[in-house]
């Protein structure tokens, strides 16, 4: 029988999943009224400063502070995964012609972990996870058709998130190291803020240029993108793993893609042709077959 708590964990973990579906759609929506650089400072500044917030009853009980060593990693690694992958997340999407195609593409960052993690954190390689590497490579490819036919376009904003992946996998290989040392909220928390805060100089000078009217333009969506899109999408998400699993997590969030295509159909009115779909299902194909065995057989059993 399944317990409450599994039932509140899997719920929240299928709110996050659809809430982290709605970020390419949101930013959209926000398009060029408000610089790349400028969104990514407002989203994450606030979504750290709200998860240290939430994080304080587990920091009250933290034995010793913050050493500079603790700070380092938090520094090192918003400047990776917020700093740099996000801002180029958000550049691609104005440059991608689809909402669809940058959700679909980002979600190869768990390719690259596969890659990464071998000298990262020591994890093996099997003849299992490189054929999903292949699919999900193969996959990536067919976006640069995501027009119908062939674009230079359409390419440079493949590599623009392709880039934003690699480094957002980069970062989750680092997390990977430390986060029992500090628990996914604080470490979201206080890289979400040091990744901000790096942005701040840059932020300013875009805000200083371009004034202040795209941004008071697209204020329900930056609103939306910043508070429920990132911050409690993040909290649901981690309080669903808590309650929950790993395991469970990662096969969640396959939806993510295809919330999104859907999402961007419904609400932008895209239109999916025959290369986007093939992409899809060469990526979701090469992220299952990158899950554990062990995951894969108890999610066919269910």
């Amino acid at each position: 029988m399944i317990s409450r708590d599994e039932i509140t964990g899997t719920l929240s973990l299928l709110g996050g999943v659809g809430l982290f579906s709605t970020v390419e759609i949101a930013s959209k929506i926000i398009g060029p009224r408000v610089d790349p650089i400028v969104l990514t400072f407002i989203r994450f500044f606030v979504t750290g400063l709200l998860l240290i917030l939430i994080s304080l009853p587990i920091l009250r009980y933290k034995a010793e502070p913050f050493s500079r060593r603790d700070y380092g990693i938090f520094f090192l690694n918003g400047l990776i995964g917020i700093t740099l992958a996000l801002s180029l997340f958000h550049t691609a999407i104005l440059v991608l012609d689809k909402a669809a195609s940058a959700a679909v593409i980002f979600c190869i960052n768990p390719v690259f972990v596969v890659v990464l993690a071998r000298y990262i954190n020591l994890e093996p390689w099997s003849g299992r996870k490189w054929i999903g590497v292949c699919l999900g490579v193969a996959g990536v490819f067919c976006f640069a058709y995501e027009s119908g036919i062939f674009s230079w376009h359409s390419l440079s904003g493949l590599s623009l998130m392709v880039l934003s992946a690699f480094l957002f996998a980069l970062s989750t290989c680092i997390s990977r190291r430390v986060v029992a040392r500090y628990g996914a909220l604080v470490l979201m928390g206080f890289s979400s803020l040091s990744g901000s805060l790096i942005l701040l100089p840059l932020a300013l000078i875009r805000m200083e240029m371009d004034g202040l009217a795209g941004i008071i333009g697209a204020a329900l969506p930056i609103l939306y993108i910043t508070l429920f899109g990132t911050s409690l999408a993040y909290f649901l998400y981690y309080f669903g793993l808590l309650n929950t699993s790993a395991q469970r997590g990662a096969m969640i969030f396959f939806l993510k893609p295809v919330l999104a295509t859907v999402l961007a159909v419904l609400i932008l009115g895209e239109e999916i042709n025959a290369y986007m779909l093939a992409g899809i299902v060469l990526i979701l194909s090469g992220l299952f077959l990158e899950l554990p065995r062990n995951v894969t057989a108890k999610a066919t059993q269910r």
